[in-house]
């Protein structure tokens, strides 16, 4: 979800605006991804490079987050939604834990859409600490297959990507879900994100639907 900070300044306002705005982006993703029939849709919301953004910056940004969670997860409940998280979340506020907390239990049930948000997430990290899972564990090399890696994932819970959606005209991965994504379509809009609306994502499911995905085979 790209671009926010960008979005504001062509508009003359603080980058926490941007951050503000994209709201309702995140609103129109999760309705269209329901449209169409999507079952997991993950949100790369704090990267663990964000963390050296100015602080004022960062307080904000969970300060929305957290209202966020408060005023939305009752209607995503409502609509079936389930809301989880693949990162760390140690670092955050305690308030912004405490309302994770509670719109997880209250949509575990829940299996319309699975809503997975990424927190501190970090690519890398996540193979690193899967890594480190299976070295504790000593299992024998013989042992340790693609499917071992993926149980020790921090997306352990979630189907591999079929369609990655960067906004804002930025062509790179940066650092998400790099095991996951092995055979995903990659779809880059240069929408940025506080202006991204059901549209862009149906255009992105199109696009989706004519590729010729063959894994490495013969069609």
């Amino acid at each position: 979800m790209d671009g926010n900070g960008r979005w504001a300044k062509k508009k003359g306002l603080a980058r926490i605006e941007g951050h503000r705005s994209a709201r309702t982006a995140i609103r129109e993703s999760i309705s269209a991804a329901q449209d169409v029939g999507v079952k997991y849709l993950s949100l790369f919301a704090f990267s663990t490079e964000n963390w050296t953004r100015p602080d004022a910056e960062i307080s904000m940004l969970f300060s929305i987050f957290t209202e966020f969670l408060i005023q939305e997860t009752t209607e995503l409940n409502q609509k079936g939604v389930r809301i989880f998280t693949s990162g760390h979340l140690e670092k955050f506020p305690n308030r912004m834990k405490k309302e994770l907390k509670k719109s997880t239990e209250l949509t575990e049930n829940n299996s319309d859409l699975h809503l997975n948000i990424c927190l501190d997430y970090s690519g890398r990290n996540d193979i690193l600490c899967a890594v480190k899972k299976i070295v504790n564990e000593k299992l024998s090399s013989e042992n340790i297959t693609e499917l071992t890696i993926e149980n020790h994932l921090l997306t352990e819970n979630c189907p591999s990507v079929d369609l990655l959606i960067r906004t804002s005209g930025e062509k790179r991965i940066s650092n998400f879900m790099l095991w996951q994504i092995a055979y995903a379509e990659l779809y880059f809009d240069t929408t940025y994100f506080p202006d991204y609306r059901k549209e862009n994502f149906f255009n992105a499911i199109k696009d989706f639907n004519i590729r010729d995905r063959r894994f490495g085979n013969v069609k």
